[in-house]
Parts: C-alpha cells; structure tokens; sequence
C-alpha cells in the first residue's frame, strides 16, 4: 500500500512539473524559467486605467461635495464599484510576480498554473461586482438627470427595469464562478478530477449580455437629449459629454472577441491575458461614463470657465455647460414642484376669463449689469435647476367687482401654482 502511494505521488509530481500544454507546437521550445512576456505592456495599461479613474473619482467627490453640495445613493454606490474596481486592479498587479501576462501556455509548468487561474477568477469576482454597481449608479443618475420630478413615464420604466435586471443578472453570475467546479477546487486545480461547466460558453454570455448592456446605458439619454429645445451646437455639445459610453461598448465589443478567441484557443494562458486586460478596460470606461458629466460643473467650480470667458471675444463669451444647457432645454419640467390639488403634474390647470382682472402695468424693476450677469451665472450653477438669469418684475393689477365671482373662487384661480 505505501509503495502505491508513493508510486502516485511520483507519477503526480512527474505530471505537475511538465509543460501545461503538451506538446508545444512545432519549433517552440519551452522556456520555464525566463519565459517571454509582455508584463510591461500589461501593467502600463492597468497603471493608466487606475489613474485615469482615481483622477475623474476625485473629481466627481469635489463637485457633489464642494459644488453641488448634495450626495445622492447613486454616489455612495459608485464609491462601492471604485473600491471593487480597485481590489481587483491589486489581484492584476500581482499576476507578474507569477507566471505573467501574455506568457505562452507550453512554457509555464502545470504546477504554476494554478496561480495564475485563481488570481483571474478573483479578479474576475471583483470586477463583476464593480460593474453591478456602477451600472446601477449611471441608470439612476440617467433618471435623475432625464426624468421630471415625480414623473414616472417610459424613460424611468426603463432605467429601473435594467436596474432589476442588472442586480440580478450579475448576482447569478458571481454565483455561478463561484460554483463553476464541482469539487469547487477544480475551478483554479483542473488536475483534480470533478466536472465543470461549459466555461468558454459561460464567458462568451457574459461578455455579449454587458455589450448588450452598454449599448442601451449609451443611447438611453440620447433619446432625450434631442428633444430637448436647444440649437444643433448645443445638443451636440451635450451628447459629447454623455458618449464616454461608445468607448464602453468598444472595450466590451473587445471583450466579446477575447471570449470567441478564448474558446477557440489551446493556450489559455495567453488568451485569458487578453481577456483580462479587455476586461479592466471595459470596467474602466464604465465607471468614466459615470464621472464624466460631472467635468463642466468642476471646471465652474475651480474659476476655469471665468478664465477662459476673459481670453474669448465678448459677444463668444458665458460658456455653458451641459448640465445648463439641460436645464435650458428641459426647464418646463422644472416649473410644477407644487402643483394644484386634484389637477395631476404635467397637466394645465384653467383659469377662469369673467374673474374681472386685468393687468395694467408690467415693467421690470431691477436688471444686472454683464459683469453682475457672470457672477450670477456662476453661482447659479450650483442651483440643482441650472437658472442661469432672474428678471425681476412687479405687476400692478386693479380689481373690477363682479358680483358673480366670489372672493374665494377668484383668489383660488389668481395663483393655482401656490397650492399644495
């Protein structure tokens, strides 16, 4: 009995330390110290897509705290997805310290493989979990930006469907990574007999329904964007801002490829480097298509829009950005925050012509010079509705008696707003 398991663990051994893939293709000698790699090129790209995020991260804290003054769950969930996003960007860093990126399968031994498997099903993990959250955070940024308050038509229908669906999509997801293997030791041990999963199947639904996904996370505010009331210049200025999300659905399209090439592929290794680097690009860009938006708002904020108005021709001058320009656009949902009893919002309320008033006078009483007219645009900016000019006026009405109109019903029609 001890001479068979001793006989096992010498075959076992002999196995582990052979080439993982075998045998290596005509001319290929492995190399299982120094493989060739491209650990620079890998880590250079996941270096620039932590910065780039942290940079636009710190950015939108600075102008919800700072600016706007008003955080929303939307912010709280994005900060959540940052630190996953994170925690799987540290999982990628310590992948050279193992067999490395872009490392040709038949020069890593079977042994060492197994690093490598883990550390992408944890940063895998992770990363679905960023993607969960942030999405969540752009639709219901999307519904807060696109939708009238209190307002539930088909552009809020939609953006919490996809909500539902995305939460529990991802959910089932993580679960099933988790539990791809049975024994569950097989997933990053694939020596140890057990069954698994279709995974190349898997990986080819999960990249194909996040495309799926970006796709209409980019066209959903575009759809509302032009409609809105504003010039071509405008609405493009405005769309630019909100198109981050074309760049999403490059990195996912690139995902989708890096799965079909996967499944096709003998060499795992160097394809699941591929897909991986895909991957954090992907994470990456939908987290910008989140901070974004808030650029226009930071550039009022830090005085570079005042700076840039002084270098402009005067008649070019009073720079806009798009949440202004939204709010010029879509400033007939802003007016009802108060509307009438038993008259829904939305709807026009009547009044009532034989009430006997008439206005006699109207005059504005109080105007801005262009330099008081800056000053305001600028701290009027940080307004949640973006009124960019106030024009005072005082309206003198006179009376006429009508003995068929009581007090009550012509004080009721007079200012039907002030009702709540």
């Amino acid at each position: 009995m001890g001479s068979n398991e001793t006989l096992l663990a010498a075959q076992l051994e002999a196995i582990l330390n052979s080439p993982a893939l075998y045998p290596p293709p005509e001319g290929a000698i492995p190399d299982f110290d120094n493989p060739s790699n491209s650990n620079r090129l890998a880590m250079g790209v996941i270096a620039t897509c932590m910065a780039t995020t942290t940079l636009f991260a710190l950015v939108r804290c600075y102008t919800r705290v700072c600016c706007v003054k008003r955080v929303r769950l939307e912010d709280y969930l994005a900060l959540l997805a940052f630190g996953f996003y994170i925690a799987g960007s540290c999982v990628l860093i310590t992948i050279p310290h193992g067999i490395g990126f872009f490392v040709y399968q038949w020069s890593i031994r079977l042994k060492d493989i197994e690093g490598f498997i883990y550390d992408y099903v944890l940063a895998t993990i992770l990363y679905c979990c960023a993607l969960m959250l942030i999405k969540i955070s752009i639709l219901l940024e999307w519904a807060h930006l696109f939708v009238p308050r209190y307002a539930r038509n088909l552009f809020y229908r939609i953006c919490h469907g996809m909500i539902f669906a995305n939460a529990l999509l991802y959910i089932a997801i993580i679960v099933v990574i988790n539990f791809a293997c049975t024994p569950r030791e097989r997933i990053w041990r694939r020596w140890v007999p057990g069954t698994c999963i279709n995974i190349n199947a898997f990986n080819l639904f999960i990249t194909s329904f996040n495309l799926i996904f970006d796709i209409i996370i980019l066209a959903l505010p575009h759809g509302v964007i032009w409609k809105l009331s504003l010039s071509i210049r405008q609405k493009l200025g405005v769309s630019v801002v909100f198109s981050v999300g074309l760049i999403a659905c490059v990195c996912a399209a690139g995902r989708v490829a890096s799965a079909f090439n996967l499944s096709s592929s003998l060499d795992t290794t160097f394809a699941y480097s591929g897909y991986l680097i895909w991957g954090i690009a992907e994470v990456t860009t939908a987290q910008l298509v989140f901070y974004v938006p808030a650029l226009p708002i930071a550039f009022r904020g830090l005085g570079l829009v005042s700076i840039l108005n002084t270098l402009l021709p005067p008649k070019k001058r009073k720079l806009g950005g798009p949440q202004n320009l939204l709010s010029q656009g879509n400033q007939r949902h802003s007016w009802p925050q108060t509307a009438r009893r038993g008259v829904p919002i939305g709807e026009y309320s009547r009044m009532e012509e034989n009430i006997g008033v008439s206005l006699t006078e109207l005059e504005p009483v109080k105007t801005r010079s262009e330099h008081e007219q800056i000053q305001h645009e600028e701290s009027a900016m940080y307004n949640h509705h973006g009124i960019l000019r106030t024009t005072e006026i005082e309206i003198t009405t006179v009376r006429e008696s009508d003995p068929s109109v009581s007090h009550t019903q012509h004080d009721e029609h007079l200012h039907p707003w002030l009702d709540v």
